[in-house]
């Protein structure tokens, strides 16, 4: 089994019950109150708690604070708990709250701090993991690869370090990629925002963290246990990619200047998890840069982040590492930055056998009758002089399909069907007619 793979394993820190137990500046957690209540109008205490993120305890500080200095006012309770107590922001507190959202426009859960953030990374980190060898066969099962292949991937897998996927267009570089994320799982912790010097960072990302359900008490039967502190949220393990759509601007802190908000860089989103740059050297940024930009991270498991005041922080770079590409890598970099890379593994194109195997379980997937005859016939006719390449298959079976969909006839691999797929597909016609024998 991997190790530190749920992150309940690590959950051990329980919801703080006072303001000074949060770890962050009152006046962050007073100033968030006062935008919740500007935003929602009005709330009760248990509304708060919901929206901060914060045992009831704290929010009663808060909001004992903000009735004192007069910035908040007690409405007609619904009934005699103190949770039901509902609160509003007097005219004084409408003008503080413009104040707060001027100088940052953040609302949700209360931040963690910089430094709990760095322990919960150490504690779950994914270079702990032992992944076994079979886990590993069984994340790579559904794909053709050739054995060497195979066990080199392997090795990158379970040593932690870069790894550098190559080879042409349609091999399935891609692929291996995507499954090498889903081999890892588990479970981790990631924080909806972190406190940086006095500034706020946001960490979650729906359209790149899978939330999982989790118990949100820490004892397993009496309610009466501890709650898990909510300002986490609990997710799979991250596999965050990013394209030829990177910039240089991806890998920092961004600060928008409407909301004075920072969004984390995908480093950071990744921490924990897997980060794939695909198609490396077709960014915006050239890839020397890119591998620049993380020399000192790759070799000390820190990155550096730099806020508009000038800055730095350090902050864990705790991830797997994938570059995929179908560029020759000595053209993206010389030997020096390459061997960042530790490992380099080439994704060939499949043999005739693999070929077959392929096309057999593109058949199989979509519950058509596979006819080794027709597929010999169609290697014999439109690959003499065409390299194989891994998705053939898959666009040539979808391709049957297609037409045969379009023809109202059953979907059929026949010679024929073979032909007309392949006419439709590659730009140039077979190099070699049939045998007349």
């Amino acid at each position: 089994m991997a190790m530190l793979t749920d992150a309940r394993a690590i959950s051990d820190r329980q919801e703080p019950v006072t303001l000074e137990d949060l770890g962050v500046s009152p006046g962050i957690v007073r100033d968030l109150a006062i935008k919740t209540l500007f935003y929602f109008g009005r709330m009760t205490r248990r509304q708060l708690c919901d929206e901060l993120r914060i045992a009831m305890p704290a929010v009663e500080e808060v909001v004992h604070s903000l009735t004192r200095d007069g910035l908040a006012t007690v409405l007609t309770a619904e009934s005699y708990e103190p949770s039901s107590y509902g609160y509003a922001l007097t005219q004084s507190g409408q003008h503080r709250a413009e104040e707060a959202l001027a100088r940052n426009g953040y609302v949700g859960p209360v931040p963690v701090a910089l430094s709990e953030y760095v322990a919960k990374v150490n504690a779950q980190s994914i270079t702990a993991m032992d992944i076994p060898r079979e886990q590993i066969e069984r994340g790579l099962s559904s794909l053709v690869l050739n054995p060497d292949t195979r066990r080199r991937i392997g090795w990158a897998v379970r040593s932690h370090k870069p790894l550098l996927i190559h080879g042409e267009s349609g091999n399935g570089k891609t692929t291996v990629a995507r499954n090498i994320g889903s081999i890892i799982g588990g479970t981790i912790e990631i924080p909806y925002a972190v406190e940086i010097a006095g500034q706020i960072v946001r960490v979650f990302d729906p359209t790149k963290h899978t939330p999982v359900p989790a118990d949100d008490r820490l004892g397993d039967d009496d309610m009466c246990q501890p709650r898990r502190d909510a300002r986490w949220a609990t997710i799979r393990r991250p596999v965050v990619w990013a394209g030829g759509e990177l910039t240089r601007q991806s890998l920092e802190l961004v600060l928008d200047p409407d909301t004075k908000l920072y969004e984390a860089p995908l480093q950071f989103k990744a921490n924990g998890g897997t980060l794939v740059i695909d198609d490396l050297g077709r960014q915006q940024i050239p890839a020397v840069q890119l591998l620049n930009r993380w020399i000192v991270a790759l070799e000390a498991g820190m990155d550096h982040l730099t806020l508009h005041t000038g800055q730095t922080i350090e902050v864990p770079f705790d991830v797997l590492l994938i570059f995929s590409t179908n560029l020759p890598p000595e053209s993206l970099a010389d030997e020096a930055f390459l061997r960042r890379i530790r490992y380099k593994v080439e994704v060939p194109g499949p043999d005739e056998a693999e070929y077959r195997e392929i096309f057999r379980r593109e058949c199989s997937a979509r519950g058509l009758a596979y006819d080794d005859d027709a597929v010999t016939h169609l290697l014999a006719t439109w690959y003499t002089n065409r390299e194989r390449r891994g998705s053939h298959p898959r666009d040539i079976v979808e391709a049957v399909i297609d037409a045969a969909h379009h023809d109202g006839c059953p979907s059929v691999v026949t010679v024929e069907s073979l032909e007309d797929a392949c006419r439709s597909y590659f730009l140039s016609p077979r190099i070699k007619p049939p045998s007349a024998e």
